[in-house]
């Protein structure tokens, strides 16, 4: 057993409420191996908008996350919901939202017997405070190019916050081979760290004879799905475009909805499931006929690296893609590249022609033994490299 130690990690997003991404999956690792974890729930990066879409249903969930406060989420794996508001490019409340924000994070520490703990932060938000609470490593896990993020209302901010971690931290972890590029000036720090995939609940629900999901299973074949959050980052004219000019393919959306689907939710080849818990999505993509992901064409989704890639790819499913750079140059032959409704039309009706029994091999394959477990220990010995072998 190794030496146990305590890992906290300021999270992108609420756990309570979220299916779980790579943080998660890093921290839940870290449990497996014997380590105390506490997750700190998101505190954002925006301002709220109430006419943005899904405000209500974001503060619903904020509030019930708000109520749990500090809460086991299992032996040894802690959960803090911190009671902020996201107060950013306003000076003076920035610093009582930080004061009260590291209040908390103390006591929750000090209530945990938490001390000089390794830190993950995945949220430029949590710069100020996680780089001044004690901590004996301090990692910033670049999931995304957050100055790059979409509409955010205190840029200046967090781009002031992005730099502090980028220059106090003793390691930076890069999910995409871009983001990586743009950090050279950080070269002695910087790691690439694809992420990983839960492989083993994948091609155990493959293995499975569990009956189809009961709402699933009265939709007709071919099924081209998606599961993840249901937001305005998706180009729906794409899923539109399809719908319409191929009766014969249906569209299954996974996920819970945070943005305007009005274009499709109407269109009788478009069927909208709700959110299901991450242990049940395999069961339901073993059942797609092909995995899609339409993001629109932002500066900050050409920098991501889709998780769901490599969830998809765990399923033998063929992947058609809008033209992302990580998928370009790391998962050539295995994802179809398009960037509008007709080219991506033509690539559905393409991968539904060519796909068998060997290309679903090759592609489960590719991402066999590509564990968390593993990515954790690879980024234990990054670290220990980093800090000299200790």
């Amino acid at each position: 057993m190794p030496e146990r130690e305590a890992f906290v990690c300021y999270g992108g997003y609420d756990y309570w409420y979220s299916n779980p991404g790579s943080p998660v999956q890093l921290m839940e690792a870290a449990h497996r191996r014997g380590h105390k974890v506490l997750w700190i729930n998101s505190i954002g990066m925006n301002m709220p908008r109430m006419r943005r879409s899904g405000f209500w249903r974001r503060v619903g969930l904020k509030l019930r996350s708000w109520s749990r406060w500090l809460r086991p989420a299992k032996p040894g794996f802690h959960v803090l919901s911190p009671i902020v508001l996201p107060l950013f490019g306003r000076p003076a409340l920035e610093r009582a939202n930080e004061r009260w924000l590291a209040f908390q994070v103390r006591l929750a520490l000090r209530i945990l017997g938490i001390r000089r703990p390794k830190v993950m932060v995945c949220l430029p938000s949590f710069a100020r405070v996680a780089t001044n609470l004690e901590h004996s490593a301090l990692i910033y896990y670049l999931t995304d190019k957050f100055e790059a993020y979409r509409d955010l209302t205190a840029r200046e901010s967090m781009l002031e916050r992005d730099r502090l971690l980028k220059e106090r931290s003793d390691l930076l972890l890069c999910s995409s081979r871009k983001i990586q590029a743009d950090l050279a000036s950080f070269d002695g720090k910087v790691r690439y760290f694809p992420h990983a995939v839960d492989s083993d609940r994948f091609s155990a629900a493959l293995a499975s004879d569990a009956p189809e999901p009961a709402d699933l299973a009265a939709i007709p074949r071919p099924r081209i799905g998606y599961f993840g959050s249901l937001t305005n980052a998706n180009n729906l004219d794409i899923v539109r475009y399809c719908a319409e000019n191929d009766p014969a393919l249906h569209f299954v959306l996974i996920g819970r909805v945070l943005g305007d689907y009005s274009k499709v939710e109407r269109l009788p080849n478009v069927h909208m499931l709700g959110m299901k818990g991450y242990e049940e999505i395999p069961y339901y993509g073993k059942h797609f006929d092909a995995g899609i992901m339409t993001w629109r064409m932002t500066e900050w989704i050409q920098y991501c690296s889709p998780v769901k890639t490599k969830e998809y790819l765990a399923l033998g499913l063929p992947v058609v893609s809008v033209p992302i750079v990580e998928l370009e140059t790391e998962y050539t032959g295995l994802v179809e590249l398009a960037e509008d409704g007709p080219g991506f039309l033509a690539a559905i009706r393409r991968v539904l022609t060519e796909d068998d029994e060997e290309k679903r091999v090759a592609r489960r394959e590719r991402v066999k033994g590509e564990s968390w477990d593993r990515s954790f220990v690879e980024m234990l010995d990054m670290l220990k490299e980093r800090q000299g072998g200790h």
